[in-house]
């Protein structure tokens, strides 16, 4: 038997088990199509192996440790959170949640029978403006159930890929020697909210009229916003576009920033936070380029713009 069957049999009188439609990350489980009791519906089924196979991961408990968590995150936020999300940054609809020691099997409508399809390069004002208004939603929230550093590549959960970078004789430009500082600057931000942890634009559904749904919650937790902005961003842009575009694209997810936190935050210091959270630009950058050389050097979300936002935090804190 299919291991999630037994999962959903208590909560299902009718289950009819379709098309497999992708598996996930590493053999994790896979993503399925199904009818549950006459409702079109998704599954994402989540058993993790006990060996982890992956080109660029050395298998260890501690990343094993950090996938399982991970799983068990995305668990909470659709069980506890997702169904509270405001109508500008709302994920997509999550039937039941469901957990049986390391087995999972999180339900959901299926999107594309609701006028929604994968997000495209066309929608990235769009996904700013949710992850505006994500952010802004769930400023001071506490993150229980959830990680308390959001994302995947943060120094304390990748200490393989930092012992990875090789030291640099020249203090200016040794990011192994910043890595700290910089992870440091980014938790001692005044102004913390959710960020989503993954915000490619993979993990993005839109309507043809243009409203987004987030999914992929794995990493969501407590940061500063700036970060998801960076991280999309990459997901979104070459070299060349992020040197033409990315003001102008940083600008606009403030703008929406800042009504989003006056509506749900009206005595909130508006100007302050996002202030504080633009300063970090840099250092977001600096950040991601930390793991990214450590995990895969020949990277190519490793371009000249994100060297530039290196050298400029490096400059400006060495």
């Amino acid at each position: 038997m299919i291991f999630y069957i037994p999962l959903l049999l208590p909560h299902f009188k009718q289950i009819e088990i379709g098309d497999t439609l992708t598996s996930l990350w590493s053999g994790c489980g896979s993503i399925v199509q199904c009818q549950l009791d006459n409702e079109l519906c998704v599954i994402k089924a989540i058993k993790i192996p006990s060996y982890i196979n992956h080109p660029k991961i050395k298998q260890s408990e501690f990343a094993l440790k950090r996938k399982q968590h991970s799983y068990n995150v995305e668990y909470n936020f659709y069980r506890l959170y997702s169904q509270h999300l405001p109508i500008d940054a709302q994920s997509i609809d999550c039937i039941n949640a469901i957990n049986k020691d390391d087995e999972y099997a999180l339900v959901f409508k299926d999107f594309t029978k609701y006028g929604f399809m994968q997000a495209g390069i066309g929608h990235i004002k769009a996904i700013l403006k949710w992850l505006a208004y994500f952010h802004a939603f769930n400023l001071y929230k506490p993150a229980d159930g959830l990680w308390q550093q959001g994302n995947y590549w943060h120094l304390s959960t990748r200490p393989d890929e930092f012992n990875k970078l090789k030291d640099n004789l020249d203090k200016k430009s040794d990011i192994k020697n910043a890595a700290f500082k910089i992870d440091e600057q980014l938790q001692s931000c005044d102004y913390k909210t959710w960020i989503h942890g993954d915000a490619k634009l993979a993990n993005f559904a839109a309507s043809e009229c243009g409203e987004i749904r987030g999914y992929d919650f794995q990493y969501i937790g407590t940061g500063c916003g700036i970060v998801d902005v960076m991280y999309f961003m990459t997901s979104c842009f070459n070299d060349e576009q992020l040197h033409e575009y990315a003001d102008e694209y940083l600008a606009y997810y403030f703008d929406n920033l800042k009504t989003a936190i006056t509506t749900y935050h009206p005595q909130a210091p508006v100007n302050k936070i996002a202030d504080d959270w633009r300063a970090l630009w840099s250092a977001a950058w600096a950040d991601f380029y930390r793991f990214l050389a450590g995990w895969s050097p020949e990277h190519q979300k490793i371009n000249s713009y994100m060297l530039k936002q290196v050298n400029n935090w490096l400059a400006s804190n060495i």
